[in-house]
């Protein structure tokens, strides 16, 4: 065999060890940087306001991605009123070494949430997911898109058969997707509208949106940003709420702003099933007062 032809045959296979020698190489570049990272933010702010902490780590994934699996985690973000914390038994994230900056989150095991409400009345809401997973992609360093699903939610307050929530930085804004389905809620807005609901939906668009580009891009603190975008006069314009209860469905439209504790404040109106009438949300504050509504 000839020179030529022995080239032409083991090339391919020089070639393809050669990109296998550099993607791993980049993966233990990348891995032991963002472990340092991790290392070095425990316990500490990761953004400004945005607190994180975990008891142990594991990086995996090799060569091609990399897989963060923290147990413990916990995140608290500062609020006009204190601190909103989430914590998660086991959490994991996955990213690939290349291509765009998208993220894919995973969280399982016992979940809580707490917070504090604008008279000091603590609230902590614990549950169990059937699967929560998210995801979220970044451009040019700042967060443009998000999308969070949980199904089976299993809590003492609050379960629901699904949860979502989504939105996306457009020209025109940030667009805002919410749903709940099978929900059964004794505490907060939806529990006004319950506390049994077959089916919720909230589509809007958050105006001002130039206000929460420091926020999305990790240079401001949430609570500070949500401040400014409210003395602008940001709003989320809904251009479809609708709610189901016992197969009776009724559809709302309108604007919410944000209070000074960063409660919702505005109306939806709406017409009933009957279409007789109109139907009236009205947020004030921490209390949603609904009028026109046929009792559940």
């Amino acid at each position: 065999m000839r020179y030529s032809s022995r080239f032409f045959l083991y090339a391919p296979f020089v070639w393809l060890l050669l990109l296998a020698g550099i993607a791993a190489v980049h993966w233990w570049i990348v891995a032991s940087a963002w472990a340092k990272y991790l290392d070095a933010a425990n316990g500490h702010e990761i953004m400004p306001g945005v607190r994180m902490s975990f008891a142990q780590k594991r990086i995996a994934g090799f060569p091609f991605r990399t897989d963060t699996i923290l147990k413990n985690l916990s995140l608290q973000v500062a609020e006009a009123d204190g601190p909103v914390i989430w914590t998660t038994e086991n959490f994991a994230m996955h990213e690939l070494t290349y291509g765009r900056v998208q993220a894919i989150f995973e969280a399982a095991g016992r979940q809580t949430l707490s917070w504090t409400d604008a008279h000091s009345r603590e609230h902590r809401f614990a549950f169990l997911p059937g699967t929560f997973r998210a995801s979220s992609i970044l451009a040019d360093g700042r967060l443009i898109r998000f999308d969070s699903q949980i199904v089976g939610l299993d809590g003492q307050d609050f379960s629901a058969a699904e949860g979502q929530l989504h939105f996306r930085v457009t020209n025109n804004g940030v667009d805002v997707f919410l749903s709940l389905r099978d929900a059964h809620i004794r505490d907060g807005y939806a529990a006004t509208l319950g506390p049994s609901i077959d089916n919720l939906t909230v589509n809007g668009t958050l105006d001002h949106a130039s206000k929460l580009q420091p926020a999305l891009s990790g240079d401001q603190a949430p609570q500070n940003a949500l401040e400014e975008w409210r003395q602008a006069g940001g709003a989320l314009a809904v251009k479809d709420a609708t709610l189901t209860r016992h197969k009776a469905i009724s559809h709302f439209n309108g604007k919410l702003a944000l209070d000074s504790n960063h409660n919702l404040v505005g109306v939806l109106a709406g017409a009933t099933p009957n279409a007789n009438h109109f139907a009236v949300l009205n947020f004030a504050g921490s209390r949603l007062v609904s009028s026109g509504l046929a009792r559940p």
